[in-house]
């Protein structure tokens, strides 16, 4: 049977509606530009959230645009949070992959530049106010060239 195309676009339109409210919900994205000749390792860049929700598990990402000049196939990062109450948290030297061993860039490619969202962890805020995140790259190069942006992506997460 043959159906029309009104059915079909109302077909789409709802499954798209239905798709799109399971999606987490976005609490925070925010990216800053990196420094063209490259990123100072001694240089981290600041992101403050000011939280209120405590009851919701959240899914951290770190947000990555390289251009093609990035010289590896993987990142060392170090993340400090900074809570409320003055307390402090490191993870450090956490290793993402932005290519495959035979060179092939991970995440999405648009020109020169790729794309990626690296989660680091799931995080439930402790307390309502403002959380400092600070992060750093920990590679061999002290200026590391090829890194055009970085962003701190939190959406809460389903838990069951």
């Amino acid at each position: 049977m043959k159906q029309s195309l009104p059915i079909k676009l109302l077909v789409a339109l709802l499954l798209s509606l239905f798709v799109g409210s399971c999606a987490p919900d976005e609490i925070y994205n925010k990216s800053q530009d990196v420094d063209p000749l490259g990123w100072n390792m001694n240089n981290p860049l600041t992101f403050n959230l000011d939280a209120d929700d405590t009851s919701h598990t959240c899914l951290c990402c770190i947000d990555l645009r390289l251009t093609e000049d990035y010289p590896y196939s993987n990142i060392y990062l170090n993340i400090v949070t900074r809570f409320p109450n003055g307390d402090i948290a490191a993870d450090t030297n956490l290793e993402f992959q932005l290519a495959t061993p035979d060179g092939q860039w991970l995440g999405h490619r648009q020109g020169r530049y790729i794309d990626g969202r690296y989660p680091f962890c799931y995080f439930r805020f402790p307390s309502q106010g403002i959380y400092q995140f600070q992060i750093a790259h920990a590679m061999r190069d002290s200026l590391l060239p090829g890194v055009k942006d970085v962003g701190l992506h939190i959406a809460t997460i389903e838990t069951e």
